[in-house]
């Protein structure tokens, strides 16, 4: 699959060095955009399939080594090692005494040799795995673009866009050429700082079996992306992040809203061909959706009764009839959405800036609450984040706000 998702997108790379007209340089580009979504998430999928693959090798032969300690025959009811005709004999010894047993009406006892776990001084038994809970992340935070200024001691950061191009005028012999000068804008990003804490009891961190202080570690870390996320969504740009939801009309116009009451076979098509400039279908943009506003897509059917829309998911990720979405819960879902409020947005993700103006710190310490005997974890990044592209997301909304 990744083989050949790369070699067309040569071939379309090839053809773009030759002469296309503006139309096909203008599909070509658009395909090649999609290739590299599919591309990136093909190769998501094959990293994922070789750590399972390395994952269950590593099992099987744990297994193995478990049942056949230093590669020889073991006793089934005492663990040493012994040849298979000494194994068999005691085998069938054990067998007899336990059918004499029965056969007398007394009680027995069978031990079972499954894998050993570890267990604590009091006799509790603990596993060595922690079930990790749902995802409550997501993975729009790493969709956006990324400026790394981490290093330069930088407090703020400027990111240009293009917002308008002039037209050319018929000018009569000797009069001023027309004005057509393009017109520009930048977004303001400033640094803010984002922080997490956690702690636990210094027995957690004695316990012999799961490795619950790397899970609280990984816990603060991931804290501050789930903020990040709120903020690309919903910052109001007072000491937060500027969100998409709260950009200023200088960045997107207020007309960028679109109302749909209801969601049908004809809503995908009513977003994209009202999104973008006078000239081009945008084939590079995304929607940006609560998990519940996608069940409404596959709800509809088609006058075949059968599904409107073919969804493919990826996590919270995956593509409506090929047009990349992401999920996430800091937008309202469709149902739940009051009116004026937008349920779903649509664009291109890397008309969002995301600047990391330091990289994450986490420390720990033993000594804030010593005389409890708790363990401290704290992270903290400092970033800031904001639309850089005029008008390049749109606003759908279920009705206007009464």
């Amino acid at each position: 699959m990744l083989k050949e998702l790369t070699e067309k997108r040569a071939k379309l790379l090839a053809e773009l060095k030759g002469d296309v007209t503006a139309e096909r340089f203008a599909e070509i580009r658009s395909e090649i955009e999609r290739l590299n979504f599919a591309i990136e998430e093909a190769k998501k999928d094959e990293h994922a399939a070789e750590e399972r693959k390395a994952a269950e090798q590593k099992k099987a032969e744990e297994e193995r080594a478990a049942r056949t300690p230093n590669g020889g025959a073991v006793d089934l009811f005492n663990g040493k090692k012994v040849n298979e005709e000494e194994n068999r004999a005691k085998v069938n010894e054990e067998l007899e005494k336990r059918a004499k047993a029965l056969k007398n009406g007394e009680n027995i006892k069978l031990e079972n040799r499954s894998v050993a776990i570890s267990s604590t001084a009091t006799g509790t038994v603990a596993s060595d795995e922690i079930n990790p809970a749902f995802e409550q992340v997501g993975t729009l935070d790493k969709l956006v673009n990324v400026t790394d200024l981490s290093g330069s001691g930088a407090e703020s950061y400027k990111k240009p866009f293009a917002k308008t191009i002039g037209e050319g005028g018929i000018t009569a012999e000797g009069n001023n050429y027309t004005d057509a000068e393009p017109t520009f804008g930048y977004a303001d990003i400033n640094k803010i700082k984002i922080t997490a804490y956690a702690e636990v009891t210094e027995e957690v961190e004695k316990l012999p079996a799961a490795d619950y202080v790397k899970m609280v570690e990984g816990a603060v870390k991931d804290a501050l992306r789930k903020k990040e996320i709120g903020q690309i969504i919903g910052g109001t740009g007072s000491g937060e992040f500027v969100g998409i939801l709260n950009a200023g009309t200088d960045i997107i116009d207020a007309n960028q809203t679109k109302t749909i009451a209801t969601i049908d076979e004809n809503t995908l098509d009513n977003v994209i061909f009202d999104y973008g400039g006078d000239e081009d279908v945008e084939g590079d943009a995304t929607f940006i959706l609560n998990k519940l506003t996608l069940k409404e897509f596959a709800k509809v059917k088609g006058s075949d009764k059968k599904r409107a829309y073919d969804i493919v998911v990826k996590g919270n990720t995956g593509t409506i009839n090929g047009i990349p979405f992401v999920c996430t819960s800091k937008l309202a879902a469709y149902g739940a959405v009051e009116n004026g409020v937008p349920y779903m947005l649509y664009g291109k993700l890397k008309g969002y800036e995301l600047t990391r103006f330091s990289d994450v710190e986490v420390a720990k310490s033993k000594d804030f609450k010593f005389k409890q005997g708790m363990i401290s974890f704290k992270a903290s990044e400092f970033v800031g984040g904001s639309p850089a592209m005029y008008n390049g997301f749109l606003k759908i909304i279920k009705a206007a706000a009464e």
